[in-house]
């Protein structure tokens, strides 16, 4: 997944997740969430929940790559990837996310969300680090699925969802009893909405709420051609 939206608030979050935070620097809304991003992410804590702000993009020790998101039947492949899911899970808050359909010009950009959530949550790990100043940082990647049937004439993969009722046994730990049952997106689709959105969300350097306010699905010049 290349990008997502985030648009809420403080008080959503913590109404949400259960959890109390002093901070809402990370908390405004963002319309166009890329790598590289610091957005806010759910950990478990020795005092329960808490919220932390990490950058999008999972560096792992001794590598420069960034790792965005990953699918889940290649995770329950990979050792390091397991232990992190074990060790350091996360929670990614997001409001929706972006796709593009091919097409012979340029990609068409897709806004998908749910229809009765302010809010939902993706499954996802993240690591820490210090740097030579003793500062810590974080990053995280999230985890990705089969595409339903919605998504499909968009793209091959979507995000996995997280159901509240799972964030517990996800946040203490115990994810693998989850990806050996398979996120599945089929389920979602009676409460998902695909919009077509402005091509200025193909520009990383836009984020405002236009960019996710649905247009018709012709282009400017296909109407001056007809």
């Amino acid at each position: 997944m290349k990008r997502y939206v985030l648009e809420t608030d403080k008080y959503i979050i913590e109404e949400h997740y259960g959890i109390k935070t002093t901070s809402e620097a990370y908390l405004e809304p963002n319309y166009n969430v890329m790598a590289g991003h610091t957005m806010p992410i759910i950990i478990q804590t020795d005092n329960g929940k808490g919220l932390i702000s990490s950058t999008w993009g999972l560096k792992l020790e001794g590598s420069d790559q960034q790792i965005t998101s990953v699918q889940q039947d290649d995770v329950q492949e990979d050792e390091t990837f397991m232990k992190l899911i074990r060790t350091s899970p996360c929670i990614v808050p997001a409001s929706g996310f972006y796709k593009w359909k091919e097409t012979v010009e340029d990609p068409l950009p897709f806004y998908i969300r749910f229809l009765t959530d302010e809010v939902f949550s993706i499954p996802g790990f993240y690591s820490s680090w210090k740097d030579e100043k003793g500062q810590t940082y974080h990053s995280f990647a999230l985890l990705t699925m089969d595409a339903n049937p919605l998504i499909q004439p968009l793209d091959d993969s979507m995000p996995c969802i997280l159901e509240p009722s799972a964030y517990d046994q996800w946040l203490n730990g115990h994810g693998n009893e989850l990806l050996e049952n398979g996120f599945k997106g089929e389920p979602l689709m009676v409460n998902m909405a695909v919009v077509r959105v402005p091509e200025l969300v193909n520009d990383p350097s836009n984020n405002g709420k236009e960019l996710i306010q649905p247009i018709p699905k012709l282009r400017n010049y296909d109407l001056e051609e007809e």
